[in-house]
This record gives C-alpha cells, sequence and structure tokens, in this order.
C-alpha cells in the first residue's frame, strides 16, 4: 500500500527553504529570521520536528522528517518525437484527459489529486521503461496544446499525460519545479532522464520541490 502523501514538501534554493503546501494549494517562504532558524536547523538536509517548530510550522510537524526533494533527478535527454504522425484519436484523448484533471482539481483540490495520481504511479503493473511505443503519446499532447493553449497549464498536462503514460504501463514521474528569483513554479513528466513534455533547458532551471 502506498504511503500517505504528505501534505507539505520544501526545497532549499541559495539557503533559501521554499515550502509546498498542498492542502492549502500554496507556495510560500518564510520571514529571514525563521529561514535562517529553519535551514540551521536541518539534519543533513532533513527537516525533523526541531527544525519545524524553529520556524513556526508547528502544524506540519506531525509530518516529520521531511527530507527535501531533488535528489536523483537528471534530466539528460528530451523525448525524440521526429517519427510520430499526427494522431487526432491520441488529440483528442490528450484533450479529453486534461479536461477532466482540470475539473477535478477544481473539485476535489491539490492532496487529492495528487494523492491519487501517487497511487496510479507506484501500482504494481506500472513498470516497462519509456520507449518508441510511448512517444505518440508524448506527440499526442504537444499536439493538443496547438489546439488548447499549454501557456499556465503545465500542471493539469502533466498529471494527466502520467496517468495516460502509467495506463500504458510505462513508469514515469511527475516533478513540480521552482526557482527563486523570480519566484516560478512549473511542472513537467520524466521517464528515467527523458523529460517528455518540456525541453531538458527549461525543467534545468527549476528545482524539484515535489516528486511523485
Amino acid at each position: 500500500m502506498t504511503t500517505p502523501l504528505p501534505t507539505l514538501s520544501f526545497c532549499v534554493i541559495e539557503e533559501t527553504a521554499l515550502f509546498l503546501d498542498l492542502a492549502g494549494d500554496r507556495y510560500f517562504r518564510l520571514p529571514e529570521a525563521a529561514n535562517a532558524a529553519f535551514t540551521a536547523s536541518l539534519f543533513n538536509g532533513v527537516a525533523l520536528a526541531p527544525a519545524l517548530q524553529s520556524a513556526g510550522l508547528d502544524q506540519f510537524v506531525s509530518l516529520a522528517p521531511l527530507r527535501p526533494q531533488g535528489s536523483g533527478i537528471v534530466t539528460r535527454q528530451a523525448a525524440d518525437l521526429r517519427g510520430c504522425g499526427f494522431s487526432p484519436s491520441l488529440m483528442a484523448r490528450a484533450l479529453w484527459e486534461q479536461r477532466a484533471i482540470e475539473r477535478r482539481l477544481a473539485k476535489r483540490g491539490l492532496h487529492m489529486v495528487l494523492s491519487e495520481l501517487r497511487s496510479v504511479l507506484c501500482s504494481r503493473h506500472v513498470s516497462r521503461p519509456f520507449g518508441a511505443e510511448h512517444t505518440a503519446l508524448v506527440k499526442a499532447f504537444e499536439d493538443a496544446g496547438l489546439v488548447r493553449s499549454a501557456v499556465n497549464r503545465c500542471l493539469p498536462r502533466s498529471i494527466a499525460l502520467a496517468r495516460l503514460m502509467a495506463r500504458s504501463g510505462c513508469a514515469c514521474q511527475v516533478i513540480i519545479g521552482v526557482k527563486l528569483r523570480p519566484f516560478a513554479a512549473h511542472c513537467w513528466v520524466q521517464a528515467g532522464h527523458f523529460v517528455l513534455n518540456e525541453s531538458v533547458e527549461e525543467s534545468a532551471r527549476y528545482t524539484p520541490i515535489l516528486i511523485l
């Protein structure tokens, strides 16, 4: 059985801790003094209960220990879609799945949707490596972006792609990343070191704050 998805995750960029509160559907950072207390209290990068208490995050103490995200994530190569043709049926499927995820996010909230996604991605049958047979699905989402803009829709787009990849048995991860100056958040899908719905250069601009 998959362990429950914690409602809080974090990463540290240039000695600044950034947090993703899934239950509150928000990103936040700490005031300067609280940030210094939190980062100084990390134990080998892990936030134990004292680190959360020192930052005034008492409501999240029960989640300790919290480990920073991002270790072991390597982005070397984007999926090669040059050999894929246009498939109206797959594109329609991609658009339908994305709209369904948008409705689910609005109705059930970020934590619930991502918890469901993690259960799907951790299913026993989802174990095949990314291969040529999966590229048509990735291409369908790229084509769908020409019909319905992908701008500001990276989260539902990535969740939808990951769910369909998992249904085909392909093991993949959804990564939510952040950058500090200026603050921005982004989401993409990876299968091993292959970035499926983003360029390697763009994904490298972000530090993972949550990996599913």
